[in-house]
């Protein structure tokens, strides 16, 4: 916003907040990549720490059978 008064130039700056749609990046590496560098700990419901879904907790149907598979080798 400028406002001028007899050849003086006064410029003011708005601060603004950030609106909520903004993604302000990974905690981990402070990096504002829309992708994921893998490298936090996935909760329980697979969601990184930056509080999107972690791609690195997906588990394929292959995944999941070797994970079924040794759990029930140990069991027995």
């Amino acid at each position: 916003m400028v406002n001028m008064k007899s050849n003086n130039i006064k410029i003011k700056r708005v601060v603004k907040p950030l609106p909520e749609y903004t993604y302000l990046g990974c905690p981990m590496t402070r990096n504002r990549t829309p992708w994921c560098f893998r490298l936090c700990q996935p909760d329980s419901s697979g969601t990184g720490q930056c509080g999107r879904v972690a791609p690195h907790s997906f588990k394929g149907r292959i995944q999941l059978g070797i994970i079924n598979h040794e759990t029930e080798n140990k069991v027995a």
